[in-house]
């Protein structure tokens, strides 16, 4: 499969913004090829390596894995940048642009394969971060058809041998212990204290009371220091360990594991997984825990609370999706458990029209009432006014996109911000958490929800969670 015919090019790991790219579109060359069985395994297991033990030791990752399938890679080939309104849109065109400028060979052509640029995307039009598609150089995938590679190269530079990558994939001995550092991480205050946060829920439920909005969400941040260096690569396989059913992400420093999958769009068919509404888990032994997870979800699905809050993601998603779609369609609500917490859930399907690609459908859900509020330009006011933080990417779609236009997004969730070159004893990771105010809405409740949802986060970073 290929694009435009091959031509001579001098992009190499260029970092281009989106305007650039689209007016005068980087040349790439891709080339995918099916790994051998047993190579690369879901959980590393039968003598194969799992794909986030791909990344031990390595520091510029990206990741996108659940359930021991997805996407791992390393190294950049190009990067492309947007900030504004239009920072979606933008970045859809400039990929577009690139796909049509390059060619590859891909002899396996499902999900996955051939180009694929993975991104982060910031939660406010206003935000000073910045938004991005990343092409790795090395790219793995697996699938339940099997393990495929991609490469990535500048157009008239060689591929590297499948063999010569091989060599490099499996991790040493000494990188795959992970042993945590035996001193806990500095954890410090980061845009509220627990107080001025509690005070700020208050303020907004009076908002809220007085008809500006009909929910809210807000969100805080901590600043985690580890005492020692703490890899991505590392990172990652913690967090794929302890919640392997949620989406284990990394680009461009943005890591986390979400729950919330924004969109899946596949052929013309589209699919995603609405959350709103928490209760909270406690620590316990395996039987209290199982115990203790039935009695919430009967209470969560009984919350009238919950069920209110639920219901406004649940319609802002379905309204944002109907001008798109010839047909969609919305599962009954279920309570979906996790380590840390229950959710209500909403499972929603769709037929897109058209071509509206992977992108365009981001650009039209984001943001959703799950993360923002509603109305939408409202809520989106109050947290500007009341929050105290730029968000960045947390809160934001982070996914990936291939040259079909097609792609799985979620909500960049249970996240953290690095700073470049990883979490350290210098320069802090900054953990978030949020939830849903609604008029019922305690400001002790609300802050404690943020505790469990940072909750992954701490841990994986070696705090007490």
């Amino acid at each position: 499969m290929a694009g435009s015919p091959p031509e001579r090019a001098t992009v190499d790991a260029r970092v281009l913004s989106a305007t650039q790219a689209t007016a005068s579109p980087p040349r790439l060359s891709f080339r995918t090829t099916a790994l051998p069985a047993g190579v690369i395994t879901p959980e590393g297991g039968d003598g194969g390596t799992g794909l986030l033990d791909l990344l031990a030791g390595r520091e510029d990752v990206v990741s996108w894995v659940r359930h021991g399938r997805g996407l791992v890679g390393w190294g950049q080939a190009l990067r492309l940048e947007a900030q504004g309104p239009d920072r979606i849109e933008a970045l859809r065109s400039a990929w577009r642009a690139t796909v049509y400028a390059s060619w590859w060979r891909d002899a396996l052509v499902r999900p996955g394969t051939g180009p694929v640029a993975l991104g982060t995307i910031a939660f406010s039009p206003t935000s000073a971060a910045v938004s991005v598609l990343v092409v790795p150089r090395v790219l793995v995938g697996l699938d339940d058809s099997g393990a495929w590679l991609t490469t990535a190269v500048a157009d008239g530079e060689a591929h590297p041998e499948v063999a010569e990558v091989l060599a490099r994939v499996r991790p040493s001995a000494s990188a795959q212990t992970g042993a945590p550092s035996p001193d806990a991480p500095a954890v410090s205050v980061g845009a509220l204290p627990e107080a001025d946060y509690l005070a700020a829920v208050a303020q907004v439920r009076r908002r809220i009371a007085a008809g500006e909005a009909r929910k809210v969400v807000l969100a805080r941040d901590l600043l985690v220091r580890p005492a020692a260096p703490l890899v991505t690569g590392e990172l990652l396989r913690r967090l794929g360990a302890e919640y392997p059913s949620c989406w284990t992400f990394a680009v461009d420093s943005m890591v986390g594991a979400t729950p919330e999958l924004l969109v899946r769009l596949e052929g013309r068919r589209l699919a995603s997984r609405v959350l709103a509404g928490t209760a909270r888990r406690h620590a316990g032994d395996a039987f209290g825990r199982e115990r203790e997870a039935a009695r919430l979800a009967q209470w969560l699905a009984a919350s009238a609370k919950n069920r209110a809050e639920h219901e406004l993601a649940r319609d802002s998603a379905i309204t944002a999706l109907e001008p798109l779609c010839s047909a969609v369609e919305a599962e009954p609500p279920r309570v979906l458990t996790l380590p840390n917490v229950l959710h209500l859930a909403t499972d929603i399907t769709g037929v897109v029209a058209g071509d509206t690609g992977a992108l365009s459908l981001v650009g039209a859900l984001h943001p959703t009432a799950a993360v923002c509020g509603t109305p939408t330009a409202a809520a989106a006011r109050i947290i500007a006014e009341v929050e105290g933080m730029d968000r960045g990417r947390y809160a934001g779609p982070v996914g990936w996109v291939d040259w079909h236009g097609e792609g799985e997004w979620c909500i960049a969730l249970r996240s953290a911000a690095l700073p470049p070159g990883g979490a350290g004893p210098t320069a802090p990771a900054r953990v978030f958490g949020g939830g849903g105010i609604m008029p019922e809405s305690e400001p002790a409740d609300e802050l404690a929800e943020t505790k469990a949802k940072m909750r992954p986060m701490l841990t994986a970073l070696g705090a007490n969670g």
